[in-house]
C-alpha cells in the first residue's frame, strides 16, 4: 500500500494524507490556505487520488489487501471493538510510512459498510444495533443464549459479550437510533479521534495460500456498499445505482431531513456554512470526521466537523446553480450519497 501512495504526486498525497486517511481530516480550503495552492486544485487531486485508490484495488497488485478485508470483515462481524480490530492482524499498527497512519485505519477507510463508533466498528448505525439489540432481548426467554442471539444481528460470539456489556441502558424513545439501518451503503467516513496505543483481541484465522480469489473478494466487499466504492459519491468510479433513486420528501412533508440555510454574501464567495450539531449527528457524524456527497451537477460537497463546529466546507456551486442571492432560503439534505437543495419561492 505505501507504494500506491507513494506514486502520487505532492498535492494527490497531500490530500490523502490530510483528509482521505486522516485521523482528524481538514477541510479543502485549510489545506489550500497551508500549502498555498488553489482550493480547485486540490478537489481535481482528491478526485485523482481517489480514483487511483480505486483503480489499484480493482488490479492484481491489490490481492493481497483485498483477501485480507474480505477475511477480517466476516471475523469482525456486525460489530467488534477497536482493540479487536487492531489485534487481529500482527501488521494492523504498522505505520503507512507515507501516509503517517497506522495500516489498520486505512483499512476502516476502505471499508464500504462499516466505520468507527464510540470505539466499536460497526455495520450501520451503532444506535440503531444497539436498539435491535434492545428489542430483541425483551423479547426472548430469560435462559436464551445470549452468543446465540447476538449472532442472530451478525455479532461474532467473539463480540458478544463485549457488546452486551457495552450496551447502554435505554433513555427514552428516539425515532433516529430505533429506526432500522437504512438499506443503503453509508457515506464514506474518516474514522474519528478514539484510538488506542495497545494491541488486543483474538487474531483472524489465517487463510492458506491461494483460498481467497481477490476479484471475488473485492465483489463481495463491493456489494456490501451495493457497488459503490467507500470513498467515492455515486458517480465516481465505483459505479452508481442501476435503478434511479426515489424522489425525496419535500421540506413541507418531512422538515426533520433538511437544514435551511439563510444565504449570505459570504456563502456565494464560497465561505463555509455551518450546520447545527445535531444535523450532523443524524448523519451519523462526529467531531473530527467528514462526509463527502455529490451535489447537483455532479459536484464534490464536503462537511467536516472539526472543533465544536460542523460545516459545508463551501456550497457555492450549488447556490449558483439554483441562482440564489443573498437573503434567500435554501434547503440542503443529504441521501446517502447525494446533496439535494431546494431553493423556497
Amino acid at each position: 500500500m505505501d507504494n500506491l501512495f507513494r506514486s502520487l504526486d505532492k498535492l494527490e498525497l497531500a490530500v490523502a494524507v490530510h483528509r482521505l486517511f486522516a485521523e482528524d481530516p481538514v477541510s479543502l480550503r485549510t489545506l489550500a490556505h497551508k500549502m498555498l495552492v488553489e482550493r480547485e486544485a486540490l478537489s481535481q487531486a482528491q478526485r485523482t487520488a481517489e480514483e487511483r485508490v480505486l483503480q489499484w484495488l480493482r488490479s492484481s497488485e491489490s490481492a493481497p489487501v483485498t483477501g485480507h478485508m474480505f477475511r477480517l470483515t466476516e471475523w469482525l462481524g456486525a460489530a467488534a471493538t477497536e482493540d479487536q480490530l487492531i489485534g487481529a492482524d500482527p501488521a494492523h499498527p504498522v505505520m503507512v510510512p507515507s501516509l503517517r497512519t497506522p495500516l489498520w485505519r486505512v483499512l476502516v477507510t476502505l471499508m464500504p459498510d462499516r466505520r468507527l463508533q464510540d470505539g466499536w466498528l460497526v455495520v450501520g448505525d451503532i444506535h440503531g444495533l444497539q436498539a435491535r439489540t434492545r428489542q430483541l432481548l425483551a423479547s426472548s426467554s430469560p435462559d436464551a443464549d445470549m452468543v446465540e442471539l447476538m449472532g442472530e444481528l451478525g455479532i461474532r460470539a467473539h463480540s458478544a459479550k463485549a457488546w452486551l456489556d457495552a450496551l447502554p441502558p435505554e433513555t427514552g424513545p428516539d425515532p433516529v437510533a430505533a429506526a432500522p439501518s437504512p438499506a443503503q451503503p453509508l457515506p464514506r467516513r474518516t474514522p474519528g479521534a478514539n484510538g488506542h496505543h495497545h494491541r488486543g483481541g483474538q487474531p483472524i484465522p489465517a487463510a492458506t495460500a491461494g483460498s481467497i480469489d481477490p476479484s471475488a473478494a473485492l465483489a463481495t466487499l463491493s456489494a456490501l456498499s451495493g457497488g459503490r466504492s467507500s470513498m467515492l459519491p455515486a458517480g465516481g468510479l465505483a459505479g452508481a445505482p442501476s435503478t434511479p433513486p426515489p424522489p425525496l420528501p419535500s421540506p413541507s412533508s418531512d422538515p426533520r431531513r433538511w437544514q435551511r440555510i439563510e444565504v449570505t454574501p459570504e456563502h456565494l464567495r464560497g465561505g463555509p456554512v455551518a450546520v447545527p450539531e445535531g444535523y450532523a449527528a443524524q448523519l451519523g457524524m462526529r467531531p473530527g470526521t467528514l462526509l463527502s456527497v455529490t451535489g447537483p451537477g455532479d459536484n464534490a460537497i464536503v462537511l467536516v466537523w472539526q472543533g465544536h463546529q460542523p460545516v459545508f466546507d463551501s456550497l457555492q456551486p450549488v447556490l449558483m446553480r439554483l441562482n440564489a442571492r443573498p437573503g434567500d432560503q435554501v434547503y440542503v439534505t443529504v441521501d446517502g450519497y447525494r446533496l439535494e437543495a431546494q431553493l423556497t419561492a
